[in-house]
């Protein structure tokens, strides 16, 4: 089994968060909301480069944060086309389930706050920037 596919089967298995990151059997496991594990990873300092990635919703934001972290390949049950023009742009292997147009917020009745901040960035530093910003005033 691959390290995505383990990634994968982590992250389908449902005990172990919405975002996982394995690499040769080591395990990196959030358990929020949207962007927040990432967030928290990249806040500590984890080191996730060369890591595959698992998770339940990749956006734009989450990409760009994926590419700011030196992911090399990740899985989403459901990604953005915006985010595949990420994974290309920054050669990280992509696979999903659903493919969607763009993510929409919890209601469901208009896009996700972080993929709107995220709107006009294209850079992973200044989208982990914008993102800490955004997610800090959400809470």
């Amino acid at each position: 089994m691959t390290n995505l596919e383990k990634a994968r089967a982590l992250l389908e298995d449902g005990n172990f968060g919405n975002c996982i990151l394995y690499k040769d059997g080591i395990i990196h496991a959030g358990f929020g909301k949207g962007i927040a594990p990432m967030l928290e990873f990249l806040e500590i300092g984890l080191d996730m480069n060369g890591f595959s990635a698992a998770d339940t919703v990749a956006g734009k934001a989450l990409a760009l944060l994926f590419a700011y972290a030196g992911v090399k390949e990740v899985y989403a049950g459901i990604m953005s086309e915006s985010a595949i023009d990420v994974f290309m742009r920054f050669e990280i292997r992509a696979v999903h389930g659903k493919l969607a147009e763009q993510i929409k917020n919890r209601a469901g009745d208009g896009i996700c706050p972080m993929e709107d901040a995220v709107l006009d960035i294209n850079g992973p530093e200044a989208a982990y920037e914008a993102l800490k910003l955004k997610h800090k005033t959400l809470k």
